[in-house]
């Protein structure tokens, strides 16, 4: 009886110094590892409002049950830099034209969480993107932001094509 007294008095102990420590800030840091992007290819020729070929190598560099991956559109003279990624693991907003969604790349014969990626990517037409018809078109690219969850550092890595 004295030996779970005690157990229980030491339980309760550890439990209320755990909920003493303060919150863990998330952070974010560039993985020296990225994965690939194989589809569309650096500089292909995309019509705007068409459909293009979607295809992405996760890195899995320390070997992760699950990959997730956020994919966007961004535009202007260089691709966003990583800098322009938040606690969250996301790309700021206006960093990006569009996000076409978060998915998932399971491992080891795991049932995928969320959804698959894609096999065709939609690009949006210069009126969907609100942009002047008549100015010149920016450079657009493809990035995908990989998460590394669980790793010895968890973080983030940028991998970008120009389209």
């Amino acid at each position: 009886m004295l030996f779970t007294t005690f157990l229980a008095a030491l339980l309760f102990t550890s439990m209320a110094c755990a909920t003493a420590l303060p919150k863990r800030q998330p952070s974010i840091w560039e993985s020296p590892f990225s994965g690939t992007i194989l589809s569309p290819t650096e500089g292909q020729l995309v019509q705007p409002g068409a459909d293009v070929p979607f295809e992405y190598d996760v890195s899995s560099w320390c070997e992760p049950a699950f990959a997730p991956f956020t994919v966007y559109l961004t535009s202007g003279a260089n691709p966003p830099a990583f800098d322009n990624v938040t606690a969250d693991g996301a790309l700021a907003d206006g960093a990006y034209v569009l996000e076409f969604g978060k998915f998932v790349v399971s491992r080891f014969g795991l049932p995928t969480p969320s959804p698959p990626p894609p096999t065709t990517l939609t690009i949006p037409t210069i009126e969907e993107l609100n942009l002047d018809p008549t100015a010149s078109v920016p450079d657009f690219f493809i990035t995908v932001l990989e998460e590394f969850d669980g790793c010895p550092v968890s973080g983030n890595s940028a991998v970008v094509t120009r389209v």
